[in-house]
């Protein structure tokens, strides 16, 4: 029975300032850059949240650079989903209890959002 050896992985170093946001994905985490390649690392979301503190949680699955954020799509009922959308137009959800605290240090930080 032959043994696989596991094969050496580049390690990634990420400037924050290239981050567009994060999804999770279980122990994995998608990174999207700025010129659109999207690298996946061997990482939690909740590690990169305490390395790069100025990130933003909207939700339990995604983490943003509030530099790259166009414009908030805040939802007039509970029952509908809140979004942001970053500067790639992806919309990324913001949990509803969550809302409040994102709009807050979006409009601390003085983001240019639409």
């Amino acid at each position: 029975m032959a043994k696989r050896l596991p094969k050496k992985q580049p390690v990634n170093y990420f400037d924050p300032q290239t981050v567009l946001y994060l999804t999770g994905d279980e122990n994995y985490s998608h990174v999207h850059l700025m010129n659109g390649t999207v690298v996946v690392a061997a990482r939690t979301l909740k590690w990169f949240e305490e390395q790069w503190p100025v990130f933003l949680r909207p939700h339990k699955r995604s983490l943003i650079n509030p530099v790259y954020v166009l414009e908030l799509l805040i939802a007039s009922t509970l029952s509908s989903p809140s979004y942001v959308v970053m500067q790639d137009q992806v919309q990324l959800p913001i949990s509803r209890r969550r809302v409040s605290g994102i709009v807050y240090h979006l409009k601390k930080k003085s983001t240019p959002l639409k």
